[in-house]
């Protein structure tokens, strides 16, 4: 099955009302068959952070696309840290003589997961959570590295950070999902007492399996702004890697009541009607599964190309289904 992954990030209640640019920022690439997510969430005290956070998960989703396979198989984990940190300095350097400010004023954390080849690579610096799906359900992979207090955390930029940076690289085996979160999105989707996940957690990677990510990022800033920033002041990211599994099933999988909320169909109509609807959209998603022009799938369906069209817009709407180099293609699988 295929890896997809969604990603957001949302400004937190006291820096909208201090007018503070979103501190936390996030990053995804999909290189060389390696697919890598990035969180990095930018340090309150530190003046330009916001541009540090962005500039680093820009640079080392990058670099671990391009290095995957030396940094898993390089067995000394002490040199795999250093060359993560060095990637993200350099980037801060870079950017601190570009905005004119010294190191420190970017300092921020740093998540990374990736995957390739059934083979994983996890990087956890500072605080925040990193998560997994597997087939006993949502484990927790990293917790966060706090001081005695819960705002302290260590930074790339910290001279210590080597020592607290924690990687993590084996067989994928049955796991079909990792979650990064900044600690602003912590609070809602973490329970710090009891070390677990929320059951949203398993949704969220679900959703990234079947929707088109051009779709699914806006829901998840909306669920971000409305329902997990309600739980904090502060910025909230979030970054999602899935593929689909017994846990996360695929579409045509589903039981009828979900294709229907998947498909955006409203139950207020006649059953009848209703059901005719979700077969029309579960037809069409069949014929999908390999890439197929408008006029391919309109000889398909027995369609004009205009009927045809019209019946792809609401699948596309609905982030079912999405464009590609080769035609339309049903994005679960």
């Amino acid at each position: 099955m295929t890896w997809k992954s969604a990603c957001c990030a949302v400004q937190g209640k006291s820096h909208a009302k201090k007018n503070i640019p979103c501190q936390d920022k996030v990053a995804r690439r999909e290189e060389n068959d390696v697919h890598v997510i990035a969180l990095a969430d930018g340090a309150g005290s530190a003046e330009f952070s916001h541009y540090g956070a962005e500039c680093v998960v820009n640079r080392v989703t990058a670099f671990v696309a391009d290095k995957f396979f030396d940094l898993i198989s390089q067995e000394d984990g002490n040199k795999v840290k250093q060359e993560i940190l060095s990637v993200a300095l350099q980037a801060l350097k870079d950017e601190a003589e570009i905005i004119n400010c010294e190191l420190k004023d970017l300092a921020s954390t740093l998540l990374i997961a990736a995957v390739r080849d059934e083979k994983f690579f996890l990087v956890h610096l500072g605080d925040g959570v990193i998560g997994y799906l597997n087939d006993e359900g949502l484990k927790v992979a990293t917790t966060p590295d706090n001081g005695e207090f819960s705002n302290e955390t260590v930074f790339i930029t910290s001279s210590d950070a080597s020592a607290h940076m924690r990687i993590y690289k084996g067989n994928l085996k049955n796991i079909s999902g990792f979650i990064l979160m900044s600690d602003g999105t912590e609070q809602s989707l973490y329970n710090k007492r009891k070390k677990t996940l929320a059951p949203a957690v398993k949704r969220l990677m679900h959703r990234t399996t079947l929707i088109d990510g051009k779709i699914l990022t806006p829901q998840l800033e909306e669920a971000l702004s409305t329902v997990v920033a309600d739980n904090t002041q502060d910025d909230c990211s979030i970054a999602i890697l899935a593929r689909n599994s017994a846990q996360l099933p695929l579409l045509n999988e589903l039981p009828l009541s979900e294709r229907q909320q998947l498909f955006q169909i409203e139950g207020s109509t006649a059953f009848r009607r209703v059901l005719k609807k979700i077969f029309r959209c579960d037809k069409i998603c069949a014929v999908l599964e390999k890439p197929l022009t408008l006029r391919q799938l309109a000889r398909k369906l027995y369609l004009k190309p205009l009927q045809t069209e019209k019946k792809l817009q609401y699948l596309l709407n609905a982030g079912i289904i999405s464009r590609t180099i080769f035609g339309y293609k049903v994005v679960s699988g």
